[in-house]
């Protein structure tokens, strides 16, 4: 599905966007049930700016009928087995809610050689200024993380005019993919919308296999359960192959 330029640029720089990956109709299925979804968490109670997020996860398991069409897409999965590999594993659906901006950080930090990324479909226009994603290209990769944790505190608070910045303006129906180990951040006093799935590559490690049982089994530190019994009960063979390591490891007994 994708070109070797778009692997490359992935492995480079850490990050793709593919536009139009979904249609318009589609969605808009996909919007309407998000916010249907959060306004039921919620308790029915109108969006508030404050605290300015909401997150909530897992999210497919409030309107599987719905979202599962999304978790068995071909177009992202044959894009993550592209860059992951034919055993990658899913590990959580999230769906957020943001109004402002973030600060620079990076997300989990996978042990070297395995990469966890995230696909994100955003439900608004989002630009540079509007909370798009932004990120360093290339600083996925530890030295580059390990000069920015030794020296580069105040670059960071310098938001979005740290040098090497690139912003990926996106509309609903473009896939933002992106190696969590990644400093990324948005900007801007505005909502944004998005769901946002977690795919790792395959671990074949002992440390490997360590660091994600450690972040998904359940009683982690979020307290959350990732895996609920409805993403087995309409299971295709595809799926049942990406959620066998975490159901294996950490879910077998429930």
């Amino acid at each position: 599905m994708l070109t070797d330029t778009q692997k490359q640029q992935f492995e480079t720089l850490g990050f793709l966007c593919l536009r139009q990956l979904i249609g318009p109709d589609e969605m808009q299925a996909y919007t309407e049930a998000f916010d249907e979804v959060m306004l039921k968490v919620r308790d029915g109670k109108p969006w508030d700016k404050a605290p300015g997020r909401q997150q909530v996860v897992p999210f497919y398991r409030h309107r599987p009928s719905v979202f599962h069409r999304m978790l068995d897409d071909e177009r992202i999965l044959g894009t993550v087995e592209d860059l992951l590999g034919e055993d990658f594993v899913f590990s959580v659906s999230e769906g957020i809610h943001h109004y402002g901006g973030s600060s620079w950080h990076h997300d989990d930090i996978s042990p070297e050689g395995q990469t966890h990324l995230k696909v994100v479909l955003f439900l608004d226009s989002v630009r540079v200024d509007t909370g798009c994603l932004c990120v360093l290209p290339g600083s996925q990769f530890p030295q580059y993380r390990q000069r920015m944790e030794k020296y580069g505190e105040d670059i960071l608070l310098a938001q979005g005019n740290v040098p090497g910045t690139y912003a990926i303006e996106s509309d609903p129906g473009d896939a933002v993919i992106f190696d969590v180990k990644l400093y990324h951040a948005a900007f801007g006093n505005n909502q944004r919308r998005g769901i946002y799935l977690n795919f790792f590559q395959n671990p074949t490690t002992a440390e490997q296999q360590d660091h994600v049982i450690n972040l998904y089994r359940k009683d982690s530190d979020h307290g959350w359960t990732y895996y609920t019994p409805d993403l087995f009960e309409d299971a295709p063979p595809r799926r049942q192959r990406m959620l066998k390591f975490l159901q294996d490891h950490c879910y077998q007994a429930s």
